[in-house]
């Protein structure tokens, strides 16, 4: 069995509402979320993974959308893709 990419795991518990409100997560929240990982991985992650910041990090799945300071929402559409995968959209 092989360990889902970080980015599946983060939507994941958004998913199954472990993580965020609704579709709107601070970047305190995943990093108190995923403990086990290190902080140089879940303190960049929202901001790496922003839509707009594709020529800055552009190996990043691009997923989020900077609302404010430290506050990020989950595009809808990665959402819907990843409950595709798991076979809970149809």
């Amino acid at each position: 069995m092989t360990i889902p990419a970080f980015a599946d795991r983060f939507l994941d518990a958004v998913i199954d509402g472990h993580l965020g409100s609704g579709l709107v997560i601070t970047r305190q929240e995943l990093i108190n979320y995923f403990p086990e990982d290190p902080e140089s991985t879940t303190g960049c992650f929202l901001s790496n993974s922003e839509i707009s910041s594709a020529t800055h990090s552009p190996t990043y799945r691009k997923i989020t959308l900077r609302v404010s300071p430290g506050v990020y929402r989950v595009h809808p559409d990665a959402l819907l893709e990843r409950m595709k995968h798991r076979g809970i959209a149809a």
